[in-house]
């Protein structure tokens, strides 16, 4: 019986993977910081017929892809597919911003996420088709001024993946960067962000289904997906235009000055 593990999946973007995942007939292995969310989590999809474990971990711990891959050996499961989907942001100015937090932001939107990919290359099955999604951005395709630190950890994620995509493609690995715009999540209150969304509530979207486009990508192979019209638009822009005008209109999204 194979398992989709799922990180950061107690709220946000990742808990609505779970549940996409689940009506898909996916048993899932939910992992997040908060055990009691996770729970909640757990006991919503289970309602779907799918079998659910939960692990409670602290994602910035440096150590802890060993011990979410020693725990899954000890109770004996088979994951298949990996949803790296754990992160963070920070909102502000570079210099005005507490250092140890942007260096925290860079360890767990990056750092983590290798560690938990190479795992799980490491102990699933090679004979099998193999699924690994890593959760990346809109904001992968251009520097994004006042999220410079956030934008650039998810063009690392953004490159890593395609990379790694090219390397794993005779292995039966599908690789898939999901580059989601603004998503309607918990994500923007611990980045302070609650203003940045009010200016730009016409442009966010819906977990659901932004979810549900990234597994159809994934399972069909798709090198990256890009949910939404204005997002796509807006990374074929940025990949035509200089950086000139590129980084100065994503700046007006974000400029706090300008809210």
């Amino acid at each position: 019986m194979n398992y989709t593990l799922i990180t950061g999946a107690s709220k946000g973007i990742g808990k609505a993977f779970a549940h996409e995942c689940a009506s898909r007939g996916m048993n899932l292995i939910l992992v997040a910081r908060s055990g009691h969310l996770l729970e909640e989590v757990a006991q919503e999809v289970r309602g779907q017929g799918v079998q659910v474990h939960t692990f409670a971990a602290d994602l910035l711990d440096h150590a802890v892809h060993k011990k979410v891959f020693e725990w899954i050996e000890e109770k004996g499961l088979a994951v298949n597919m990996l949803i790296n989907n754990a992160g963070m942001g920070f909102y502000g100015k570079f210099n005005e911003g507490s250092l140890e937090k942007q260096l925290e932001m860079m360890h767990l939107n990056m750092d983590s996420m290798i560690k938990i990919a190479h795992e799980f290359l490491r102990h699933s099955d090679p004979n099998q088709p193999r699924y690994l999604l890593n959760t990346s951005s809109a904001g992968a395709f251009q520097p994004v001024p006042f999220i410079t630190i956030y934008s650039a950890t998810k063009s690392f994620i953004f490159s890593f993946s395609l990379g790694i995509r090219h390397e794993l493609r005779k292995q039966g690995v599908h690789v898939t960067a999901f580059c989601p715009g603004g998503i309607e999540s918990d994500f923007f209150g611990p980045a302070q962000m609650e203003e940045v969304v009010k200016k730009n509530a016409r442009f966010m979207q819906k977990p659901g289904p932004a979810v549900k486009i990234a597994m159809d990508g994934l399972l069909k192979n798709k090198a990256f997906v890009i949910p939404g019209l204005v997002n796509k638009a807006g990374a074929i822009v940025a990949q035509i235009f200089p950086y000139s005008i590129v980084v100065p209109t994503a700046a007006r999204l974000y400029d706090p000055d300008g809210i």
